[in-house]
């Protein structure tokens, strides 16, 4: 299968909570703005409360190429593995419901699959409120794992994408189990794909030439537990750290109100269960990555 040309079916998969009308914005800028590869465009609506979803539905009522499914209150992981249960795609793109693509930026995205090794890709990224700024992939540099962005020319391999926009082989996105479904409503699932990816042997990397405009915003339109949020960020260590690392993480943690009930549930959970076969499975450890990238912790 060649990646540079119209071919390929890629299928453009947007979690939406309340996104209101960002969320009928990015799906016109999909529409219009995804030149000769014509993907298909599959809208979870993972518990709205706004009316975006229908509002979308009736305003691209004739439009065979948008489907919305509903994911009742499912959380970023599992609303992004539900449209992708139904993709149709050789690519799937995850897209935040509050972005903008301009013309231009699918196909660049696609065209490293070419390379099989291959397994992610992600773009560079604008802010929508200020389009001065402007990166492309993230690493971290301290056990607090806190997203470090790259230059916005960085090619080739990278650590990690935000999930705002992240491109996926669907076959290796299949036979990798999909987003953590163990992460509840939001944080670090898109970090944990990303190194999850690697430590079985794919490679991630960046597509700069490739560009999308992202809206960061101040609050989300939804409530999250703040231990909750604790609880992904320690669970993507316990899955894959080695033991002095998740040692550093869990100090950086406990420093954070609702730190004690996000430790109390990740150890009694299946967290450690799912970290052996994790290990059982990979093809790198972690520290072979640290290095690799030069984190130094």
């Amino acid at each position: 299968m060649a990646y540079d040309g119209s071919d390929v079916l890629v299928s453009i998969i947007i979690p939406a909570k309340s996104e209101g009308e960002n969320l009928i914005d990015t799906v016109a800028a999909v529409r219009e703005n995804s030149g000769g590869l014509t993907p298909e465009i599959i809208v979870v609506d993972d518990g709205s409360e706004d009316g975006a979803p229908q509002r979308l539905a009736a305003r691209f009522a004739n439009d065979s190429r948008l489907q919305i499914i509903a994911g009742p209150d499912l959380g970023i992981a599992r609303a992004r593995n539900a449209g992708a249960g139904v993709a149709r795609g050789e690519v799937l793109v995850f897209l935040d419901g509050h972005c903008f693509v301009p013309p231009g930026w699918l196909e660049p995205l696609v065209a490293p699959f070419a390379d099989p090794r291959v397994a992610m890709t992600g773009p560079a990224f604008r802010s929508i409120r200020d389009h001065r700024a402007r990166a492309c992939g993230i690493t971290w540099t301290d056990a607090s794992l806190g997203n470090v962005w790259l230059p916005a020319e960085t090619c080739g391999a990278v650590p990690f994408h935000i999930g705002a926009c992240q491109a996926v082989r669907a076959e290796t996105f299949a036979a990798e189990g999909g987003f953590d479904p163990g992460m509840t409503r939001w944080g670090s699932e898109d970090v944990e794909l990303c190194l999850r990816l690697w430590l079985m042997g794919h490679d991630v990397h960046a597509a700069p030439q490739s560009e999308v405009y992202h809206l960061f915003r101040d609050a989300r339109p939804y409530s999250v537990d703040t231990t909750l949020i604790l609880y992904n960020h320690l669970r993507l260590a316990l899955l894959h750290f080695d033991e002095g690392r998740l040692e550093q993480v869990i100090a950086r943690l406990q420093a954070f109100p609702g730190s004690a009930g996000a430790i109390s549930k990740a150890f009694t959970d299946s967290t450690l269960a799912d970290r052996d076969r994790m290990h059982a499975r990979r093809a790198r450890d972690v520290g072979w990555l640290f290095q690799r990238f030069g984190i130094g912790f």
